[in-house]
């Protein structure tokens, strides 16, 4: 069965944030991701606070992207940028600003792993795979990969999509879970798991629908078997 993965952004947010997250949770999405980069790390970690909540209400993977000590803090998964990891691909021990060097990514890596070890929910490190050789460095850090943007989206507007040929790709070259973002939508989403693709990530239209249950179970409702 294919994962969903909702990209939370408050500047999307048709309606209370928090409110659309515990619905689409309830609704039985797999992973929530909260992305808000016009914050300060003081109120990305409040906001992020209460979304782990959320999560951890619902049984849900909690993902944060950018602001590393706050996943630290928070014991939750993480979603490196593409400026994170040139830096990791560095060895660099010179922090960035959101608190990411290769020596906390290490202590990072080993927490995780002993999370694993004691059964408790899985830790894990995604990144981004704009093309096949991005996906090759990711793969060094990251236990899954975003192929992006796979279809037109508003978010890349003038940006020609990649399509899903890029997920056939790099399934054949790197050995990693890969999961489609961009303009993935009801009618197109099974051209990307028909190429291999293990999870679909849904943020814009995830934001502003108007019914949570309605919205996910459109995508799950005739997949199951």
């Amino acid at each position: 069965m294919f994962k969903i993965l909702i990209i939370a952004d408050p500047k999307l947010a048709g309606g209370d944030l928090l409110e659309r997250i515990a619905g689409l949770c309830e609704t039985g999405v797999d992973a929530v991701l909260l992305r808000a980069k016009f914050l300060s790390e003081e109120e990305f970690r409040a906001l992020a606070i209460s979304v782990k909540q959320i999560c951890d209400k619902f049984g849900r993977e909690f993902i944060i992207n950018q602001f590393f000590n706050v996943a630290c803090e928070l014991k939750s998964s993480f979603w490196l940028t593409s400026a994170q990891i040139d830096l990791l691909q560095n060895l660099s021990d010179t922090s960035d600003e959101f608190g990411l060097n290769f020596a906390k990514f290490k202590d990072f890596k080993d927490m995780a792993a002993k999370f694993t070890a004691a059964s408790r929910p899985a830790l894990k490190i995604y990144a981004p795979a704009h093309d096949l050789a991005q996906a090759e460095i990711s793969a060094q850090f990251a236990d899954i990969l975003i192929a992006s943007h796979i279809f037109a989206t508003s978010c890349k507007a003038g940006l020609k999509p990649k399509g899903p040929a890029l997920i056939r790709k790099i399934k054949a070259r790197v050995d990693r879970q890969v999961y489609a973002l961009g303009g993935i939508n009801k009618l197109n989403f099974r051209s990307v798991l028909d190429v291999g693709a293990d999870g679909i990530c849904l943020m814009s239209e995830a934001m502003r629908c108007e019914n949570e249950r309605e919205f996910i179970n459109g995508f799950l409702a005739d997949t199951l078997v």
